[in-house]
């Protein structure tokens, strides 16, 4: 069977919670069209998204130390780690068929972010794998960017959810897997330290 993101329950509780920080759709009304994306564009192909062009968000740094006060996130099961606040809490949700969701969330300072696994034989993120897992169809600010060590090619956007408003993603493909990372837009001060933690560890 193959997996598409689940709802975002447990982000949407956290956007609940902080409601003034964030635009849920009950206040914007409708999305809006300008933000609506051409349906032929697809997300280059890791192969070929090594290189830096202008305009594009370059390669994540990765400090030799993670910022003071973190703890380490790691699993096993897919290979790779990285760094939060010890305020954060992290639950894992076995999809089946060889997905998982890891939530991370901190209802004291209303943070949070999904990481969706999934099985994924494809070189590229298709079009239509984009709007499965993204209904609104809405994505811009696309950038392509390099993850973890070793550097990864990755491609950042910001989309829009009928539960959190709008967002920021990363998504990737390491593996044999489709990595699909969520957030908040507006929180790139507390996401990219995360972000720039992240290392393969198999």
């Amino acid at each position: 069977m193959e997996h598409a993101k689940s709802p975002l329950f447990s982000l949407a509780v956290i956007a609940l919670f902080g409601m003034a920080g964030f635009y849920l759709l009950s206040a914007r009304g409708e999305t809006p069209r300008s933000l609506l994306a051409n349906p032929n564009w697809v997300l280059p192909t890791v192969a070929t998204t090594t290189r830096s062009t202008p305009g594009v968000a370059g390669t994540i740094s990765n400090p030799d130390e993670p910022p003071e006060g973190y703890v380490k996130y790691e699993n096993e099961r897919y290979g790779f780690s990285y760094y939060h606040s010890p305020q954060s809490s992290i639950t894992e949700y076995d999809e089946g068929g060889g997905a998982m969701t890891v939530v991370q969330e901190n209802l004291e300072k209303v943070r949070g972010l999904q990481i969706f696994i999934v099985p994924y034989g494809e070189t590229i993120i298709t079009e239509e794998r984009f709007k499965k897992d993204i209904p609104s169809g809405v994505r811009y600010n696309i950038e392509e960017t390099q993850l973890g060590k070793p550097g990864i090619s990755a491609v950042t956007f910001n989309s829009y959810d009928q539960l959190l408003g709008e967002t920021r993603e990363l998504w990737f493909i390491y593996k044999g897997h489709l990595y699909e990372i969520t957030t908040f837009n507006g929180f790139g001060d507390w996401f990219a330290p995360i972000m720039q933690t992240w290392r393969f560890v198999n």
